[in-house]
């Protein structure tokens, strides 16, 4: 199988929009937290019973005009990208793919793996077999050389490990 098909460019798409899905998500979680702190921030102080009259106002509130534009600003921001995130969702694979066609993925991916484990194997086989031959032949070149030398040792000073 050749990693650079189109099953690994498939992934790479599908990964894209994982991680695309995901700085949505934290894009989103950071909206809402920035919005959380300019209500707390800006929301002027209301007199919620009569009982209980409003003693203090909030410094920093904006007027009330101000803080409605803003609040529907933060709203139509969060909307958006909720929006965002479920297109996100809806095109990854297998959402509208039925389980049987999942299934049968999945099958044929299990069998592109074992094939490929197979082949790396045998892959390994195969370099350790020329490993061996290479070393016995450095070890033969090494031997005929100390003979040709006159050396006894010379075979054991050359190390093919």
């Amino acid at each position: 199988m050749n990693a650079a098909g189109p099953t690994a460019q498939a992934v790479g798409v599908h990964i894209d929009r994982v991680t695309q899905l995901q700085d949505s998500i934290d894009e989103q979680c950071q909206m809402l937290f920035n919005s959380l702190g300019y209500l707390h921030r800006k929301a002027g102080m209301v007199q919620v019973t009569p009982d209980i009259p409003v003693t203090q106002q909030n410094a920093n509130s904006a007027s009330a005009e101000e803080f409605k534009t803003r609040t529907q600003e933060i709203a139509n921001d969060i909307c958006r990208q909720a929006k965002k995130i479920d297109a996100l969702i809806d095109s990854l694979p297998g959402v509208s793919v039925s389980k049987s066609d999942q299934e049968r993925e999945f099958v044929e991916l299990s069998k592109e793996d074992e094939a490929a484990t197979h082949e790396l194997e045998e892959a390994g086989r195969e370099a350790r077999a020329l490993l061996e031959e290479i070393s016995g032949t450095l070890k033969e070149i090494a031997d005929n050389a100390g003979k040709q030398t006159g050396s006894p040792n010379a075979a054991s000073d050359i190390s093919c490990q």
